[in-house]
């Protein structure tokens, strides 16, 4: 399995904004591409001082089912303008993680 991991940062007053934005636009749009291979998505949040960080876990078979991602792994992100509205800081580019280990 492969695990593609993006952050992103807010403020504590924008963080269920943002939440909301990613929950009703960003994940259906995702779902919606029909990506080869993905399995699930999940949205992790955080208080770290005076942010709030959100890390995006976007699951896939394989590396081959990453092929409409390929080029992103050395490219910027693209953060939807409205996205960049709520946001103060997010990483430039994803990471990707093989799973080594899991277990139930």
């Amino acid at each position: 399995m492969i695990r593609r991991i993006w952050r992103s940062y807010t403020t504590p007053d924008k963080a269920d904004a943002y939440e909301h934005f990613f929950d009703t636009l960003m994940l259906p749009a995702i779902e919606g591409m029909r990506l080869p291979g993905y399995q699930n998505m999940e949205l992790l949040r955080r208080v770290a001082d005076e942010e709030v960080e959100f890390v995006w876990v976007m699951s896939f078979d394989s590396a081959k089912s990453l092929s409409p991602l390929k080029a992103e792994a050395n490219d910027p992100v693209s953060v939807p303008r409205a996205a960049q509205q709520l946001l103060t800081r997010w990483d430039e580019k994803a990471s990707f993680y093989e799973t080594r280990q899991s277990r139930p």
